[in-house]
């Protein structure tokens, strides 16, 4: 296998959010990918992130899209940093902290966190 840098595995994956294009997702996925919301919420499994998480949000936010203004890579994980740009207004202008774990060419999990203060020092931004 060849091994891609974790970087362009998160910015491609950020891409497929953008285009809402979930088979692009799914096969980003590793089988027991797990995506976190800020709220902590989780939901495990490729088909499950399918179903209840991506297919759900691009019908609720079409034109959802991240703007990352820092990226930092640490071995397999990384944080990008920025806002997401979004017509629903409950989601445009949102800042966050994204945190991609890759394994194996693939996304393991994505972490959505608060741009907090004290998230920012968590992750050392």
């Amino acid at each position: 296998m060849i091994t891609v840098d974790p970087k362009s595995i998160a910015l491609q994956f950020n891409e497929y959010i953008t285009n809402a294009d979930l088979n692009g997702l799914s096969n980003l996925m590793t089988g027991d990918h797990i995506f976190i919301d800020t709220s902590n919420n989780r939901i495990k499994g490729k088909d499950n992130n399918i179903v209840q998480a991506w297919q759900p949000f691009f019908d609720l936010y079409p034109g959802y899209r991240n703007i990352f203004e820092n990226i930092v890579v640490r071995g397999s994980t990384v944080i990008m940093q920025g806002y997401s740009i979004c017509s629903n207004e409950i989601l445009n202008n949102i800042h966050a902290i994204w945190v991609a774990e890759i394994i194996k060419n693939k996304v393991g999990s994505w972490h959505i966190y608060a741009d907090t203060k004290a998230n920012r020092e968590l992750f050392d931004l």
